[in-house]
């Protein structure tokens, strides 16, 4: 077998492959000694008919048996002779085949990229010092109030710490918003919509101007967009608004006292504010954790320099932008807005995937030299927690995880998982 290999991209071979005509011929005169056996031709019992005899009845089906089988054994010898791992199946076309000819071909296929490993033992992290301290879990359970706030109506002017319910319409040089940013209807108008200097601004400087107000007042207010607005199209431009007040809402927040820890599920105030300690440390050690192994990945990309395949960047990016969508749509977000970010979407989700792609492969190096394996076990019991979650029968997860072809990608965050333990341990 002749191989010659042109280097299309970084990532992309062809190979020009090459059988002379006597192992052509031979694996012709194989295949037929097996259509012989079980050949039925009129005058000869099976297995006895003359190989001329089979060629001319069974030629075409000879003649493909034996070009799957040279182009599959081929295949696989240049690809272990050249080191090549190819990501996808090969576009193969046929140049010459026959009896008693050479049989030619070209296969065009993407492969692994190759870069030399970095030393991942020892890897330089900062670790935190840090512990849970009381102002912490002081704060947890101010936030745990915020889950039991009321609002009362009041009749006096707005404060600061007050919500101020409104109907406004703004616009920009006499034009509603939406003629400048299609998508800012929230900007533009709306009705009974609840305003705070702290939690909803809308706009810096709009609630400013409307402390002192009561129920029923009316007010034009004029602000500047800043900076880091999120519509960048607005920046730098005076909005003006016609508000006006529909009610003004006090925010009470319930005391820390037995009967609120109660409706917590704890026995007391005590033993609430040991769980919420416990659960504050648990979710720090977590943290810190997350923190060093983020960081050990982090530092391999940054000390591996190769080009990626094409064709798997561009799959990781279309799941991308998949789940970006889906994300969207679950939060409410229309598709109008969806298609108006249509490129900053597809932009962000290629960049993760570039990223993911490339770890993936330094990771998966590091795995094969370790010799780091996933078993079934490790597999069964990771489909079994996914399962938990999604409540569905596990055996019935498996199989839709094998028939869609997905079940490699558990496969490999287990794998990930493992080598990210030893590059944690060792860093």
């Amino acid at each position: 077998v002749e191989v010659t290999i042109t280097d299309l991209s970084p990532c992309k071979k062809q190979l020009r492959i090459e059988i002379d005509a006597e192992a052509v011929n031979a694996k012709f005169d194989s295949v037929a000694k097996d259509f012989r056996r079980h050949a039925h031709l009129p005058g000869f019992r099976p297995g006895k008919a003359p190989l001329a005899n089979v060629m001319r009845s069974y030629g075409d089906k000879i003649g493909e048996e034996a070009k799957r089988t040279l182009m599959s054994d081929s295949y696989a010898k240049a690809l272990k002779e050249n080191g090549l791992r190819p990501v996808i199946m090969p576009e193969v076309e046929e140049l010459q085949f026959g009896h008693g000819k050479p049989f030619q071909y070209l296969a065009t296929l993407e492969v692994t990229p190759a870069f030399e490993l970095p030393e991942y033992n020892g890897l330089e992290v900062e670790k935190e010092r840090r512990t849970v301290t009381g102002a912490d879990i002081d704060k947890a359970l101010d936030t745990l109030r915020e889950q039991r706030v009321s609002y009362t109506d009041v009749d006096r002017p707005a404060g600061e710490d007050d919500f101020i319910v409104v109907n406004f319409t703004g616009t920009i040089d006499d034009k509603p918003i939406t003629d400048l940013v299609k998508v800012a209807r929230g900007l533009t108008e709306q009705k009974n919509y609840w305003l705070n200097a702290k939690h909803n601004p809308l706009i810096p400087g709009i609630v400013e101007a409307l402390i002192g107000s009561g129920k029923d007042d009316k007010k034009t207010v004029t602000v500047t967009i800043p900076n880091d607005f999120i519509y960048e199209e607005l920046v730098g431009k005076e909005a003006r608004y016609e508000i006006e007040i529909v009610q003004v809402k006090e925010k009470s927040l319930p005391e820390l006292d037995d009967k609120f820890a109660k409706g917590f599920g704890a026995e007391s105030m005590d033993k609430l504010r040991e769980g919420v300690e416990k659960d504050l440390k648990n979710e720090l050690e977590y943290s810190l954790k997350k923190s060093v192994r983020n960081q050990c990945v982090d530092k391999l990309l940054d000390a591996v320099n190769c080009d990626l395949p094409e064709t798997i960047v561009n799959e990781a990016t279309r799941l991308g932008v998949h789940n970006i969508v889906q994300q969207n749509h679950q939060r409410g977000v229309g598709k109008e807005v969806i298609d108006e970010n249509k490129d900053r979407i597809y932009a962000n989700a290629k960049a993760d995937a570039e990223v993911r792609v490339k770890a993936n492969y330094i990771l998966s190096k590091i795995a094969e030299k370790e010799g780091i394996k996933v078993t079934d076990q490790e597999l069964s019991r990771q489909v079994a927690a996914m399962a938990t979650q999604q409540k569905v029968k596990p055996q019935k997860l498996a199989q839709q995880l094998k028939d869609n072809g997905t079940i490699y990608q558990v496969q490999e965050e287990i794998m990930n998982a493992k080598v990210i333990d030893l590059l944690e341990e060792k860093a």
